[in-house]
């Protein structure tokens, strides 16, 4: 009902106004005493390592699946054979202990292809890439034979 509508959005109003005063400060001292940009410069380096680990993983062990991207980023998208469903896959690399994001879910098609898939970097350690990337393409080859 209209009624109902107009009053949640004052309610919202009053709620979402504006942060916390103490979550504000908190903030406004961090950039200020220079912690955030010593963080973004950290990122940025640990963001590169992990991305050309990634990127020499890929080339090494499932050099037709990923192309490079040229922006950088946090993610690479693969795409396995036509064959493959990442959905399926998915299940089984988490039952290794390697996380990846079917594609499917990123398509707006009613029937999406099920065979791309999105891996993450910026929550991994590099030292930790390679080795899982040998494993999916283990998982890939797998699953195609």
């Amino acid at each position: 009902p209209e009624e109902f509508v107009q009053e949640a959005r004052l309610l919202r109003r009053l709620m979402m106004r504006h942060p916390p005063a103490n979550n504000q400060r908190t903030a406004a001292l961090f950039i200020s005493e220079g912690y955030y940009d010593a963080l973004v410069q950290r990122l940025q380096r640990a963001y590169r390592e992990r991305w050309e680990v990634m990127r020499a993983a890929l080339a090494k062990h499932l050099p037709k699946a990923a192309t490079t991207p040229s922006f950088g980023g946090t993610s690479f998208w693969l795409e396995g054979p036509a064959s493959l469903d990442s959905d399926v896959l998915a299940r089984e690399a988490l039952s290794r202990g390697l996380v990846i994001e079917p594609g499917s879910a990123f398509f707006q098609a009613p029937k999406p292809p099920r065979n791309y898939m999105r891996l993450g970097i910026s929550a991994i350690e590099a030292a930790r890439i390679e080795p899982g990337i040998k494993l999916l393409a283990d998982l890939i080859h797998g699953a195609r034979r």
